[in-house]
């Protein structure tokens, strides 16, 4: 109890800068190995957060982000397993707090994903709960920190119009023109909506006014609501360069997205089939915790099927986009094949004239063979030459040295045995013996 005591106390004075951020880290990644230590030290840190002031809460992310970093990195998964059914409630708070720090939280989860510190279906769920607490949003935070994301109210689940980010219930108000969105996947969620989306009243009467016009028709308002909700931004961005690289990245994205939608299909296609059965009589024999348990299932397969939903229709809009920007290829492409066949035809004229010059090349490179041959044959003749002439200077040499030792000199007699001249014996040097 002493060890928690302390990390409370070192969480609650985490101030904003390097050095105490990873102070309070390594407090946190003491617990790692003790048994249920990440869990408590996770517990601490919320209860923390909790009862902190607004100015405490991101250095606290700030923390949660470095122990999870470094656990990933260096220990193992134990405090993300710890972390993931809090983060999007603590999340959410934190946001809901002060608002001005969602896009620093954003960011921050981001990080995670980039660095494959969650899955990205977490992250993406993550950055899900909170987009509607960003510029336009009226997403509040969850009472009582629930773990789960909270269910807000019917009144607040309606249409985002002008908001900059899609809407996927923004065609409600055209019940006849759009897809039925309750009935995307066979069946619609009686009760709460689970989307917390705000209104833009004045661009909602707005809405209003221009399709009750005598020149305005029900389709013309269907796509001028739609447009407003689904346009991302009204800059537009600049074209891309067409480049090889370009193309196979535009390629390469197509398939992540239809990696994603697999996913999501995987989801859908994984809820039991007794949710799908209206004449299923077994929930009416469940009562007490059973029903409740049961209520709980139905509502997170419920989340689970508009967050999938949210994700196709995501996915969708990108894959409509990422066709656009295909269509531009297709006379880029054009042109390379064009310029592939000059190629082509550029090289078999080219084949042509080796081909003549073939018969020429022959005949050049034999007498290439003989001149070179013929020039070995000279280089070694000269060599020869030189080498006789060396060895000729100096057998005369020799000779000279001979001929010079072998002339007499003043007291030497010749020896006819040994063949050579010798000195005289002179008889007087031995006259000391005497």
């Amino acid at each position: 109890m002493g060890d928690a005591a302390n990390l409370r106390n070192t969480l609650s004075n985490t101030d904003n800068s390097m050095p105490g951020i990873q102070s309070s880290s390594r407090e946190m990644m003491r617990f790692y190995d003790k048994p249920g230590g990440p869990s408590l030290a996770v517990s601490e840190w919320r209860s923390v957060l909790q009862t902190s002031s607004p100015s405490l809460s991101m250095p606290l992310l700030y923390v949660a982000n470095e122990v999870l970093q470094t656990s990933k990195r260096n220990r193992g998964s134990k405090f993300l397993e710890a972390f993931s059914p809090v983060l999007g409630s603590s999340l959410m708070f934190i946001v809901g707090r002060d608002r001005s720090v969602v896009e620093k939280v954003r960011r921050t989860v981001k990080v995670w994903g980039d660095r494959h510190i969650f899955s990205m279906r977490f992250v993406m769920d993550l950055l899900a709960g909170l987009e509607s607490y960003r510029e336009g949003g009226s997403g509040r935070a969850p009472p009582g920190m629930e773990q789960a994301v909270p269910a807000p109210s019917a009144a607040a689940a309606s249409a985002a119009i002008g908001s900059p980010k899609p809407s996927l219930t923004a065609s409600s108000e055209n019940d006849d023109d759009d897809d039925d969105d309750e009935d995307m996947f066979g069946g619609s969620t009686d009760g709460q909506k689970l989307l917390d989306i705000s209104i833009d009243v004045t661009a909602l009467s707005d809405a209003k006014l221009s399709s009750s016009s005598p020149s305005g028709s029900k389709r013309r308002r269907t796509s001028n609501l739609s447009s407003s909700a689904i346009a991302p931004s009204n800059v537009a961005k600049k074209p891309k360069v067409l480049s090889g690289q370009n193309i196979v990245k535009l390629f390469q994205s197509i398939a992540n997205l239809d990696e994603k939608y697999k996913s999501s299909m995987g989801v859908i296609d994984a809820i039991p089939p007794s949710y799908l059965d209206d004449d299923n009589a077994d929930i009416d024999d469940l009562v007490g915790d059973e029903l409740t348990s049961m209520y709980k299932k139905v509502r997170d397969t419920q989340r689970k099927v508009l967050r999938e939903r949210r994700s196709m229709y995501s996915v969708a809009l990108q894959r409509r986009e990422l066709e656009k920007e295909a269509k531009r290829y297709i006379s880029w492409l054009k042109n390379l094949a064009k310029v592939d066949d000059d190629d082509i035809k550029f090289v078999d004229k080219l084949v042509e004239k080796l081909e003549v010059i073939s018969v020429c090349h022959e005949e050049a490179k034999k007498l290439r063979d003989v001149r070179r041959s013929e020039e070995a044959q000279q280089l070694a003749e000269a060599e020869a030459i030189a080498q006789q002439e060396a060895e000729e200077k100096e057998r005369k040499s020799l000779l000279e040295d001979v001929k010079k030792e072998a002339e007499a000199k003043p007291g030497m007699i010749w020896n006819p045995n040994l063949r050579e001249y010798q000195y005289l014996h002179d008889h007087t040097e031995e006259s000391w013996r005497d």
